[in-house]
């Protein structure tokens, strides 16, 4: 079963009057160290021993990282150089800000903001010779919305605060909400250290040229609704932790699976999408892999949108993901996912649309379909399917999709693949796929605008019944063989009723695939507009 229909998805945050920052607590490091020959080591700055570096240590580094294991290279150093003696604001370890702060200046050091399109620029430079004249000192942007007209932000790394620069979403008490950088030539690792933004509730940094794998550290963040990642070069399997995200409304991990752009980085080395690591020397990039649909699914209680597609997930759907009953969005098409479609997927009542093409998946449909009474469209094509047709079409002409739910009712069932067991290898094979015949149930859809069959091994006659169908404008039968015999006066009748279909021609075929005592036809061409 294979359901689409294109969306746009609003998502909203909710931020309610309690919502408060956790205030920052100092901690008092008391340590004597054991005698010692070495020399004395330089005595450090004011802000150095202002406990900022232990509070960030102890607070925010994942992994069991600390400062001293890091090079003065690393994302994280950096950061906390910025912190310590770049950033104007000069924050003190008791600031209710200090974590947030510190975690976005990470992000722009670990994602490279020298090389955004917006907003990532901080530099100034002579206008004459063109070389760098100061650091962290340019602190406005413009940048143009959807409507055209031109926005000002606050570049990241500038002295203005965290919640004014571009992409940031701040609540009325400066407490971080959500973070929108999509199509911002973004380059590197997620750092784990963004799961520290504990208010978090919204992540897009799609389109970009993000490249490694998923930190599992995102899934504890406990207020998160929506991440979205799309359209980047992310690999590896998907963490267990992400699961752990109860509140998770929106997954949006599509498109890293022959997603093929470039980025530049500021030292103007490249950056490819279409390969591991963002590096050619490394082969393909495979997007994600991992059982994501297994029993553990079941945890995404609020789960509206879940958008898994182009990328190698494994695995078989979980009856479970019938518990999801917020969910409408399922798209899960060009994967690697097998076995059979649990019948727990009708429990789904709020599902509208389905994408599952492009798997192994064996099945017939489940045979309480025609209790989903918001599913918008079916398309099962490019699966691998086997099903007896009329068990769909008759279930569904009891389903409420019709017309007065704004919904056209569109079949579309054909290019079923072939696949090998042994290499895994597909291709489209009028040999496999819907079975059986259609049934004079058919006649039933009165709303039915679509029907396109192509090659399946549908047998059986052209029921008459199809001429009640009279909004039927797309009716596609190729490389289909179909037993017309004595009912050809009536099938040649029965067309000429379909009065939006465009013409459809029939011809025989001489050497017939398998023996019978009728004349066999094809019908050899699809009618497309």
């Amino acid at each position: 079963m294979v359901i689409i229909i294109s969306v746009s998805t609003l998502v909203v945050i909710y931020i309610t009057k309690s919502a408060k920052a956790d205030e920052i607590i100092d901690l008092n490091v008391a340590y004597t160290p054991p005698p010692t020959t070495a020399p004395t080591s330089a005595p450090t700055t004011d802000r150095e021993a202002s406990g900022i570096k232990e509070q960030i240590e102890a607070g925010v580094l994942q992994r069991d990282v600390t400062f001293a294991n890091l090079t003065k290279v690393d994302p994280r150093w950096k950061a906390l150089d910025w912190i310590l003696f770049q950033d104007q604001m000069q924050l003190q370890s008791n600031d209710k800000n200090l974590y947030q702060r510190y975690v976005m200046a990470l992000i722009a050091f670990a994602l490279d903001s020298l090389a955004w399109n917006y907003c990532g620029e901080h530099r100034e430079f002579d206008p004459k010779f063109g070389n760098v004249t100061g650091e962290f000192v340019v602190e406005n942007c413009t940048v143009l919305d959807v409507m055209g007209e031109e926005e000002s932000h606050g570049v990241w790394l500038s002295s203005t605060s965290e919640c004014g620069w571009y992409g940031a979403i701040c609540s009325k008490d400066d407490v971080l909400r959500g973070l929108q950088l999509p199509g911002n030539s973004l380059i590197g690792e997620l750092p784990p250290e963004i799961s520290q933004l504990r208010f978090l509730q919204y992540i897009a940094f799609n389109g970009n040229c993000l490249y490694g794998t998923l930190p599992g550290e995102l899934g504890t963040m406990p207020n998160l609704l929506s991440l979205e990642l799309q359209g980047n070069g992310l690999s590896g399997e998907m963490p267990t932790e992400i699961y752990e995200a109860s509140k998770l409304q929106l997954l949006n991990v599509a498109m890293q699976y022959q997603y093929n752009t470039k980025c530049q980085r500021s030292d103007g080395s490249f950056v490819y999408t279409l390969y591991a690591m963002g590096n050619p020397d490394n082969g393909y990039n495979w997007g994600f892999t991992g059982d994501v649909l297994g029993s553990h699914t079941s945890n995404w209680k609020s789960m509206k949108g879940l958008h898994l597609f182009d990328n190698s997930f494994t695995g078989m759907i979980d009856d479970s993901i019938g518990e999801l009953k917020y969910l409408v969005f399922l798209r899960a098409h060009n994967n690697r996912i097998f076995g059979l479609l649990p019948n727990g997927m009708t429990n789904l009542k709020k599902l509208r649309e389905v994408y599952l093409n492009k798997n192994s998946l064996y099945t017939d449909l489940p045979p309480d379909i025609g209790l989903m009474e918001d599913l918008g469209a079916i398309f099962p094509f490019k699966l691998t399917f086997l099903i007896n047709l009329f068990v769909m079409l008759t279930v569904l002409a009891s389903s409420s999709l019709t017309r007065d739910r704004g919904y056209p009712l569109r079949r579309k069932l054909n290019d079923t693949l072939a696949c090998s067991n042994v290499t895994g290898d597909c291709e489209a094979s009028s040999e496999e796929g819907f079975s059986g015949s259609l049934q004079t149930e058919i006649g039933n859809l009165k709303d039915l605008q679509y029907l396109i069959l192509e090659n399946n091994p549908l047998t059986g006659v052209l029921p008459e019944e199809l001429g009640n169908c009279q909004d039927l404008s797309k009716f596609g039968l190729n490389s289909i063989q179909l037993l017309l015999t004595r009912y050809i006066p009536n099938t040649a009748a029965l067309l000429l009723s379909l009065r939006k279909a465009p013409f459809i021609s029939i011809e025989p075929i001489l050497k017939a695939p398998f023996p019978n005592p009728y004349a066999v036809f094809v019908i050899n061409r699809s009618i497309r507009k």
